[in-house]
């Protein structure tokens, strides 16, 4: 009796499964046929088949699809039913956008307010103030965001011109607003902007702008040549050509500035900004006295550019004393493990082992690309730091009921069906971020984070939990996406599987389709003259960006070229590391200009942000994909060697 009530039940659940199936398939297929009859114009078909998907979660984009070319003809009541209905979706808030604009350009100023949401658009922002000003709802609160609307150093849209207006009428901009914004667009190289400004100021402070732009245009003659007296302004003119002289001719404006010091009575704070400024420009010009500038920096000017800046140039001089100095400086709260990094290095080197070694192992506990340089130098172990997001399924429910998840999943379902529909897949990624960036709290983004990784959708795993500033589920920010590909790849080309995965983690985020702005595609993001290079050298037909995409061909160039750069590196994984993102040439030629540097020193010095950055990455993430794929732990790959070797004894780091 009692297996009969399970087999009944075991019956009515698969019944009850595939009906649910057969229902999603059948209205996918209809909302295809509905988009092919709003294409066609076949109206009586559209609306037809638009009514008996009221219910699926993509019935919201058949309507904005409808609406949003026809929003001058519809009554109003359409759109408006539309935004109550469905206005909390990526969709709903772009038809908001065009109504607001369709409204704004109407001057129907009660509905906009009745149907403005907050707005990162300057347009509407402006216009948002304006419906306020005009009907008189919350006037005060109104004039004071468009002042804050108005002191930017660029010009704003011309929707925002009538409610500037409104602030020079209600005599909310005075001169000294007027200056401090010249002041800005003159740092923006506005120099439009502040004549347009100093039109609204007297014939005397018109003169001081011309000035003003004189010195901008050729610092170097209208310092030589400057006679005005000392006032405010007048300093303000000469620190700004000082500062643009310095950009290319440092030693000059330096001398200018040791000139004008005694004749203008400069305030602290003008001094202390000007030599920190000053300090910062002599670097780029690889100033013997740049170190010493930077040491003398007042603490009251002392910012994270400037601490970064001397403690990267010590480094690069290997100035121990200095790195210490400077590091000690930094109040301990504020200490990231890469401060705490250089201040146990500092100390080793000067001598301080037991000191360095305490420091070592208090970053050691981090699992971070210092915490593993570090772990490194003591022979610990490295500290995976592993804690998975735990979301409950009522969470996950009700997270789910949301028009905008179920239209962002439902999107993603569809471009798997179809991925040569690319705007299936984007659509999906545009309703996601929508809901992830109206989320109201951390919590409810850790559970949208674990939602995604349920669904296998890896690239929204991963930024959703950087989003609620989760970092330690590691099931979930390193997948073990596309294995059977990527291990058949790196065991064909005899490269390191875990280097195989950081590569692709950094480059992709295990997004298939990924295109970056310079045009490199796929897993691996390979620029198609590169793919097309490898192609020929390994045998694989590449006929275009379609199988450049290919996720077999991908993976199978992928790792070829990095097979040829480990080659060119004598398998140095650091320096092919490099050479991936900024080509062989490159690599080359930091490590034959920096051969006797310690290897942890070098990275700080690769010239390219975005090159160091990746290094640090990728071999950080190798070590976390080892431990992953249960390999056995090998240290840091933080070392110059065996491609390069010195004459004096060497640091391995």
């Amino acid at each position: 009796m009692r297996l009969s009530i399970w087999l009944i039940f075991t019956i009515l659940l698969f019944t009850n499964v595939t009906a649910q199936s057969s229902t999603t398939n059948q209205q996918r297929l209809q909302f295809e046929q509905a988009l092919d009859a709003l294409k066609n114009k076949d109206w009586n078909n559209f609306q037809r088949l638009s009514y008996e998907l009221k219910g699926y979660p993509l019935h919201h984009y058949l309507r904005y699809k409808y609406l949003k070319p026809r929003i001058t003809q519809v009554p109003a009541y359409q759109i408006q039913n539309f935004l109550r209905n469905y206005g909390d979706t990526y969709f709903g808030d772009k038809l908001r956008h065009i109504w607001l604009k369709k409204l704004a350009k109407q001057k129907n100023w009660r509905s906009f307010i009745q149907f403005y949401t907050p707005q990162k658009s300057v347009v509407l922002q402006c216009y948002y103030a304006q419906a306020r000003i005009m009907t008189g709802k919350n006037r005060r609160q109104a004039l004071a965001d468009a002042k804050k609307l108005w002191l930017v150093g660029k010009l704003q849209p011309r929707s925002c011109n009538p409610v500037f207006q409104s602030l020079y009428r209600n005599g909310q901009i005075g001169n000294a607003l007027i200056w401090k914004r010249i002041e800005l667009a003159m740092k923006k190289n506005r120099l439009s902007l502040a004549t347009s400004l100093s039109n609204r100021l007297i014939s005397v402070d018109r003169m001081w702008v011309s000035r003003w732009k004189m010195m901008h245009k050729n610092p170097a003659k209208y310092l030589a040549e400057w006679d005005q007296a000392d006032s405010a302004t007048a300093r303000k003119i000469v620190i700004h050509g000082i500062k643009r002289l310095a950009k290319k001719q440092f030693d000059r404006a330096y001398d200018y500035w040791k000139t004008y010091q005694g004749l203008y009575a400069f305030s602290i704070e003008e001094i202390g900004k000007m030599q920190r400024d000053l300090a910062l420009i002599s670097v780029k010009h690889n100033h013997p006295l740049a170190l010493q500038w930077l040491t003398v920096v007042h603490n009251n000017f002392l910012n994270k550019k400037v601490s970064k800046t001397r403690i990267k140039l010590a480094l690069r001089r290997q100035n121990w004393r200095a790195v210490a100095d400077f590091i000690s400086e930094i109040p301990p709260a504020e200490r990231k493990p890469y401060y705490w990094y250089w201040l146990a290095r500092a100390l080793e080197q000067k001598g301080r082992k037991s000191q360095a070694n305490e420091v070592y192992k208090k970053v050691a506990n981090e699992r971070d690309y210092y915490g593993f340089l570090a772990a490194k130098r003591i022979g610990v172990k490295y500290n995976m730091l592993h804690k998975p997001i735990k979301a409950t399924a009522a969470e996950q429910k009700q997270l789910t009921t949301k028009l905008s998840i179920k239209s962002a999943y439902e999107f993603y379902k569809l471009s798997k069906y179809n991925p040569s529909n690319r705007s299936l897949l984007m659509n999906a990624r545009r309703e996601w971020r929508y809901t992830i960036k109206n989320l109201s709290s951390n919590r409810l983004k850790e559970v949208a984070a674990a939602v995604a990784h349920k669904w296998k959708w890896h690239d929204r795993a991963i930024f959703t939990a950087a989003k609620a500033n989760h970092y330690d589920d590691l099931d979930l920010r390193f997948p073990l996406a596309y294995r059977h590909q990527i291990t058949s790849g790196a065991k064909k080309q005899y490269v390191d599987l875990a280097w195989v995965y950081g590569i692709i983690r950094q480059e992709s985020v295990f997004m298939k389709n990924a295109g970056s702005h310079v045009g490199a595609l796929g897993l691996m993001q390979l620029m198609p003259a590169t793919a097309r290079l490898v192609a020929r050298k390994i045998g694989v037909r590449v006929s275009g960006r379609k199988s450049i995409l290919d996720v077999n061909t991908n993976i199978s160039l992928g790792t070829a070229y990095l097979r040829q750069m480990l080659d060119t590196f004598n398998g140095n994984y650091m320096l092919a590391t490099a050479a991936y993102n900024a080509g062989p040439g490159r690599a080359r030629r930091w490590a034959k200009e920096r051969r006797c540097m310690p290897a942890d020193i070098w990275v700080e010095m690769i010239p390219f942000k975005e090159t160091r950055n990746y290094v640090r990455r990728v071999l950080f993430y190798t070590r976390i994909f080892e431990d992953r794929l249960g390999k056995r732990p090998r240290q840091l790959r933080v070392t110059l060697r065996p491609y390069v070797s010195c004459g004096i004894k060497y640091t391995n780091s």
